[in-house]
């Protein structure tokens, strides 16, 4: 005897469809999450040509259960990555002119549109006085008069 499930079957091509749906959100959104039910959802999509599903209350449990596994196992790695290829650093061509100012005691150079910590401060300085850039390094910048 089989017993009425909550949910009719969902057609294979709507799950695979959901889960492609799900994955271009978490690419727009970047919740990093999102995109593991997104497969979840795709694998029980294409499972289903195969499997012969009751309910569509078990493919959705089936397709969590694939995302919440995908999810915890896969997650830090996944961040791991990401977060590498982004502490590529950004060089700066140095050399330019930049502009003096102080800033809660710290003296700080307007360069290329960012403000920069000195990093090397002498006490003759003037706020306002153009400086030469010599060296941009660690969100510091290494300066000399003009």
């Amino acid at each position: 005897m089989i017993t009425p499930g909550l949910l009719e079957l969902i057609p294979s091509w709507l799950l695979i469809a959901l889960g492609f749906a799900l994955i271009g959100i978490e690419m727009l959104v970047g919740i990093f999450m999102l995109m593991w039910f997104g497969i979840g959802l795709i694998v029980i999509g294409l499972l289903s040509f195969v499997v012969d599903f009751e309910h569509g209350e078990i493919q959705l449990i089936f397709a969590f259960a694939i995302g919440s596994v995908l999810l915890f196992a896969l997650r830090n790695k996944v961040i791991a990555k990401r977060n590498a290829k982004e502490e590529i650093s950004v060089t700066y061509q140095t050399g330019g002119i930049g502009k003096l100012s102080l800033h809660n005691d710290t003296w700080m150079v307007f360069y290329h549109g960012t403000h920069w910590q000195v990093a090397n401060p002498t006490a003759d300085w003037q706020e306002g006085q153009r400086v030469r850039v010599t060296k941009i390094e660690l969100n510091q910048a290494w300066i000399e008069a003009e």
